[in-house]
């Protein structure tokens, strides 16, 4: 093991997320070329480098780095370079110079024993001093931070969080209990505070560490399976699972749960159930905002039957009886749903409703969750529609919604905080109607919203089964409805919407999905290769997603010059891309508008790439957004999708690469949803085994959810206040 010492004079490449180093090292001769993890690094910086001189086959003589530190710069030039090195804000290199020259080498112990002396110094005022000597204090400990953390296997950029939260603590507050990250800061597991906590040698049977394993279980139950809640005994033994032979000890666990419970980090507010504490607030909230909305419900005297008539007559139609009686509820009640699959005339209920609420002078507000679901609104219904997100962060603090009643199309996708959302931006008067197909993919996000107020026996249901489009007009809705009962679509049709490519392998399914999706639906329907979306059941494999999106790209957009690797992704300009969590935060441009908010499953197309790896993504409503350090990694590449992913959109055209799989993934519920994303095309490719397989498997993964027993329970608080005549509703 050597040992060198220098000044940085040129960063040459860093990777932001491991923070792998190339740098120039000035040690007062020949410069050396240094490379390894050395996070946080910048030019100027005098550092202690431990390694051994190496021989790159590509790039020669190099200093190969196992360990790195930052040192007080040894010369006066050195200390003015760091000064003036642009990571403290108000010092250049002529307020460094002056610095340098007062107080010389002891800089850096002025600044951090007595930074008032610096107002001394010529053109600094005793705050601007204040706030030099503070940047260069805190770089200091940031630096010490991010560099013990990444000796953990904590990227740079996670470090850089961490810190942000616990500022000069950091290191204090990791050795003490490196467990404490579980709970506060969401992305980091158990895993990694584990192996931490390892290397620093803390008691693995320890009460601090069983807190940490039950607040990442039921927390991953959540986040990662869309449950609220998680029943004790099996919270009790995934814990004890994840724990292992070194902490999996039951009484001990149980101790440790009861001492979250004290604390109220965790709520058992129903039999057998444990939930987080911001799980238990708002799912108990949507009940009691659910229940009060309903009881409050006053009847409408306007005859809506004469209105509906109208509408009839002027659209030269004929509602089914059921389609009325999804109307009449809409406009009668304070909360209704509306469930069928494609094809049962949604969109007509929704345009009749619009109808009967204009006749009454009453005005009506269209939402949906994504994006693409809110412009098939408005294409449908002539009316602009907008997304949740977008008409909530609308919203100055504390505002409501004016409208008389709010439209909710593609519920499946709200999960339970959405939900909360939305019911806390309705006016008390404000009809909410709820649009949706409940034997679609329940959310992504935690809840089972749409089928939890449909088995409540709280909100007016109406069922729509009638298909309206008929055979000749549409496969695509008669094959959905057959896989959604249990029946084999028709595969056998070679004219129509719907097509099946039988495959005799994986490798060849992959490869006809390409070829579809790539030339041959265009040359054959016309449909453009970026109208046509590839949705995946499995990520992983030959056929899954990562395999397809990079062949994909390769015959879409292999030719684009500017690119970056990211995570182990290539990005390149003219990618078709998807944001994957919902962001509040990012601002985005759209012409001379500017705003905040990018969310989950919004599509657009990258449009540049910075020379330093930032990344603008241009969406198809038009917003311009930046992607800069860690919100790079809110993207993926989008040419093919999980079919969890293509919830809430509908393409022109899908393709749909069927092959074996875990039969907890391969299910009816799956296909369906997949299929229902189709406007004008749906091709199936595949095997025929496993579409079958996947249509007699109707395994639908449970949810647990408490917001049945929360709405019961507020039902009864109403008629315990009010009399029996509270809580009552016409189902």
């Amino acid at each position: 093991m050597e040992q060198i010492e220098g000044a940085v004079e040129e960063i040459r490449f860093r990777n932001d997320e491991n923070g792998y180093t190339v740098l120039e090292l000035d040690c007062g001769g020949e410069p050396v070329i240094a490379a390894g993890n050395m996070p946080s690094i910048a030019e100027g910086d005098s550092v202690v480098l431990d390694g051994e001189f190496v021989l790159h086959p590509k790039f020669g003589r190099q200093f190969r780095v196992d360990g790195a530190s930052v040192v007080q710069p040894k010369t006066e030039y050195g200390m003015i370079r760091f000064l003036s090195s642009g990571l403290i804000n108000g010092c250049g290199e002529k307020t460094a110079a002056r610095i340098v020259e007062k107080f010389g080498l002891d800089t850096i112990d002025v600044m951090e024993k007595t930074p008032k002396k610096l107002a001394s110094v010529k053109g600094i005022s005793p705050e601007k001093a204040m706030k030099i000597a503070e940047q260069v204090v805190a770089l200091k400990s940031q630096r010490e931070a991010v560099m013990f953390l990444a000796g953990y296997g904590i990227t740079v950029n996670f470090g850089m969080k961490l810190f942000a939260i616990y500022g000069a603590a950091t290191v204090d507050t990791v050795k003490r209990n490196p467990y404490v990250l579980v709970e506060d800061v969401d992305g980091v597991g158990f895993a990694t505070a584990d192996k931490i906590a390892q290397k620093l040698g803390l008691d693995p049977h320890s009460s601090v560490r069983m807190r940490a394993g039950l607040v990442h279980t039921l927390r991953s139950a959540c986040e990662r399976e869309g449950n609220t809640y998680l029943p004790r005994g099996k919270l009790l033994e995934d814990t004890a699972k994840l724990l292992g032979a070194d902490g999996g000890d039951r009484d001990t666990i149980e101790s440790a749960l009861e001492g979250l419970r004290t604390e109220r980090k965790v709520v058992c507010p129903i039999d057998g159930a444990v939930m987080l504490e911001s799980y238990y607030r708002t799912e108990n909230s949507v009940a009691a905002q659910l229940v009060k909305r309903i009881d409050g419900a006053g009847e409408l005297a306007a005859d809506v039957s004469a209105s509906i008539d109208r509408f009839e007559a002027s659209h030269g139609i004929e509602l089914h009886p059921r389609q009325r009686e999804a109307v009449e509820k809409a406009v009668r009640n304070g909360v209704s749903v509306i469930t069928g699959g494609p094809g049962t005339g949604k969109t007509t209920i929704i345009n009749c409703i619009l109808f009967v609420l204009d006749a009454l002078s009453q005005s009506a507000l269209l939402l949906a969750p994504t994006g693409r679901a809110a412009k098939r609104i408005t294409e449908g219904c002539g009316r602009d529609a907008f997304t949740v997100h977008r008409a909530l962060l609308s919203l100055e603090y504390g505002d409501k919604f004016k409208e008389s009643a709010v439209i909710v199309d593609e519920f499946s996708m709200v999960d339970i905080f959405l939900f909360r959302m939305l019911l806390g931006a309705l006016n008390d008067t404000e009809k909410l109607i709820i649009v949706g197909d409940a034997d679609q993919l329940p959310s992504v996000g935690a809840g089972n919203v749409l089928r939890d107020l449909i088995s409540s026996g709280l909100v007016p249901v109406t069922r729509l089964e009638y298909i309206y489009r008929q055979s000749g007009e549409s496969r695509i809705a008669l094959n959905a409805h057959a896989i959604n009962e249990g029946r084999m679509p028709d595969l056998k049709s070679r004219d129509g919407d719907f097509f099946f490519f039988p495959m005799p392998s994986a490798e060849k399914t992959a490869d006809m999905t390409v070829e579809l999706a790539t030339g041959r639906i265009t040359k054959f329907c016309g449909i453009e290769p970026a109208r046509i979306q590839v949705v995946a059941a499995l990520k992983n494999g030959v056929a899954g997603v990562h395999n397809l999106n990079a062949r994909l790209q390769r015959a879409l957009n292999g030719g684009a010059a500017a690119r970056i690797e990211l995570g182990g992704m290539v990005f390149a300009v003219g990618d078709r891309v998807m944001h994957t969590v919902n962001n509040y935060e990012l601002d985005y441009t759209r012409g001379d508008d500017r705003g905040k908010g990018v969310f989950n499953g919004d599509i657009g197309t990258v449009a540049y790439i910075s020379a330093t790896g930032d990344i603008e993504v241009l969406y198809e409503d038009g917003r311009r957004v930046l992607y800069v350090g860690e919100t790079r990694r809110q993207l993926i590449l989008s040419y093919a999708v999980t079919v969890h992913k293509s919830q809430g959109c509908e393409f022109d055209a899908i393709v749909m690469p069927v092959v074996g799989g875990s039969p907890s993934i391969m299910t009816r519920n799956l296909l369906y949803t997949a299929i229902t994303r189709a406007k004008k095309l749906a091709v199936l490719v595949g095997d025929v085994y496993n579409i079958r397989r996947m249509v007699e498997n109707n395994y639908v993964q449970e949810r647990f959810s408490a917001l049945p027993e929360f709405i019961e329970n507020n039902v009864k608080g109403m008629r315990m206040l009010f009399g029996d005549a509270a809580g009552k509703v016409e189902v």
